[in-house]
């Protein structure tokens, strides 16, 4: 016996509902738009920005810090008998971090171009009292820098035979919600160009106290702007 083929109605009856036909594509549609909406996943670290990364290579003066701000929101200043001292030991400490790093044979560092500065004290300002006050005001990248400060910038590099230099301008020490953060001014100079390529600020972690521990970060932050850790 031959029966009829299922895929055509039997006469008088209703052709079966294809359930098939209507819910796949609503179940495609479903599907579809849960993954649409399901964010992305990555595990590719968010990259460091290293603004000073393209001298890590070549051979850099860095000069001493020439300010430590009056500003006293933290009552701090009382602590800091000497302020020359004061500096010039985080200058000591950027000088490690950046040997840590790998940058102690190329680059010269404040006690160092200090010392070069007296020796030649005839010809040559000293590296710790250099024309910069100008630079603790509102400057920006593709300025020129003002003489004399380009003039004695370009004399204390040009002891190495040297182009460009860091000068980390001045520090100051403000309240953040109860702590204290150490806040460094960093400017890179083309000192042939006479010609400021970039500016910025290096921030410590915040503390409660002033200690080597603050400067030290400071120092840490300066490092990151050149080289990875």
């Amino acid at each position: 016996m031959n029966f009829p083929d299922s895929r055509f109605p039997l006469p008088g009856k209703k052709p079966p509902y294809n359930y098939l036909r209507v819910f796949l594509p609503i179940v495609v549609a479903a599907i579809s738009t849960a993954c649409a909406s399901k964010p992305p996943t990555t595990d590719t670290p968010p990259v460091t920005v290293r603004p000073l990364d393209r001298l890590a290579g070549q051979e850099i003066v860095v000069f001493p810090i020439q300010y430590l701000s009056s500003t006293d929101t933290l009552g701090w200043q009382s602590q800091i008998p000497n302020r020359a001292d004061f500096l010039a030991a985080l200058d000591d400490q950027i000088e490690a971090a950046l040997t840590r790093r790998g940058l102690g044979q190329n680059w010269t560092f404040g006690r160092e171009i200090e010392r070069a500065s007296k020796v030649n004290s005839i010809v040559m300002r000293d590296a710790r009292s250099l024309s910069a006050e100008w630079m603790r005001g509102r400057i920006a990248a593709g300025e020129s820098v003002r003489d004399p400060l380009a003039s004695q910038i370009r004399g204390l590099v040009g002891l190495k035979g040297q182009r460009y230099a860091v000068q980390p301008v001045e520090l100051r020490l403000e309240n953040r919600g109860g702590m204290g953060v150490a806040i460094l001014r960093v400017v890179m100079i083309d000192s042939r160009m006479a010609m400021i390529r970039w500016v910025g600020n290096v921030e410590s972690d915040p503390m409660k106290t002033l200690s080597p521990a603050l400067t030290a970060s400071v120092a840490t932050r300066f490092a990151d702007l050149v080289v990875a850790p």
